[in-house]
């Protein structure tokens, strides 16, 4: 009986029309809106583009039911890229040219609700300079980067070529917002508007590098660059030539072994990436182990006259140290053999 009872409700409950309203007919909160216009936003990655880099240009249907088999036709200045347009293409990528150049990337979106929908965006490619300085030391007539050492402090500078978005007219240095970022971490004290300059210490052990990396940003937004670089961090070092009797200035490549019949050896030492002021480099020449005199040309060189030797079989071993600073520590041994 309560079987046959729990069936006859069941039946009334479905046969009541306005439960079958309920059952069937969406709420006012649930219905499409049938007039809803699609929309449009173009997106850029990167927002402004290297000389020479991969550029794309996206574009981003809303408000519309079906995105799928939408046709999209891409124009580059006005002109048709039939190759890169058609169903369901509403990524863009291309390459860029040279600094300057200005794109006006246009689209246009027939939706298969046949509603036709375009727009454009344009952008000029933009660049800066990133370089480094070391206030390390080295023999004038070195030609190389003056590399950091440990402790040494180096300048970051940014020469910036933006260009207002769509135009040819660039944006004064010191109206461009630097963010700088030192080993990934934001540098707050050092960025802002028109600072263009970075001044770090290298507190990494030699061997190791610094990570830094800039975003220049105009201040509407409309443009941004980002670009980086990682200055490495070496060991002060020094080397030892032979000198040339004509010249007086080191000959020939930095010795290790040296093989030569009895003669008068006159050798000098160089060294490099050292922060020291001219009173601070100390130099000492050894001879097996035992201190021997020499004469110094400080900073940079010092120098070891060895007269009428004979035949013999010696380490010579040189060392350079920054005495406000025992990390600048450097040292070079020769193995020399007279017969």
């Amino acid at each position: 009986m309560k079987i046959l009872l729990k069936i006859f409700i069941l039946l009334v409950i479905i046969c009541s029309p306005s439960t079958a309203l309920a059952l069937f007919v969406p709420s006012i909160n649930e219905m499409p809106n049938l007039n809803m216009k699609p929309t449009l936003t173009l997106t850029v990655d990167p927002q402004t583009p290297l000389p020479n880099s991969i550029i794309s240009v996206i574009a981003n249907l809303s408000a519309i039911t079906n995105v799928n088999n939408s046709n999209f036709s891409w124009f580059i200045n006005g002109v048709a890229q039939k190759e890169k347009s058609g169903v369901n293409k509403n990524i863009f990528t291309f390459q860029v040219g040279s600094l300057g150049t200005v794109y006006k990337i246009g689209i246009n979106i027939l939706t298969p609700g046949g509603d036709n929908i375009s727009d454009s965006i344009s952008f000029t490619v933009s660049d800066f300079d990133l370089t480094w300085d070391a206030n390390s030391q080295a023999p004038a007539p070195y030609k190389g980067k003056l590399l950091p050492t440990q402790n040494s402090v180096v300048g970051v500078s940014a020469l910036p070529f933006v260009y207002q978005p769509g135009t040819k007219a660039l944006i004064s240095s010191a109206n461009l917002a630097y963010n700088w970022y030192i080993d990934d971490k934001f540098s707050t004290g050092k960025s802002g508007l028109g600072k263009s300059n970075l001044i770090i210490t290298m507190n990494n052990y030699a061997g190791g590098s610094k990570s830094i990396r800039l975003e220049i940003k105009t201040s509407d937004g409309g443009a941004s660059l980002s670009k980086g670089i990682d200055v490495p961090i070496a060991k002060p070092q020094v080397f030892v030539y032979i000198v040339d009797s004509k010249t007086g200035f080191p000959y020939g490549s930095a010795l290790k072994n040296l093989i030569v019949s009895p003669i008068s050896l006159n050798f000098i030492a160089q060294n490099y990436f050292f922060n020291a002021t001219p009173d601070n480099l100390r130099w000492r020449w050894l001879i097996d182990g035992k201190e021997v005199a020499s004469e110094g040309r400080a900073p940079w060189l010092a120098s070891l006259n060895l007269v009428d030797t004979g035949s013999l079989f010696t380490q010579i071993q040189t060392i350079v140290k920054n005495s406000s600073n025992e990390l600048e520590v450097s040292q070079s041994i020769i193995n020399l053999e007279v017969k």
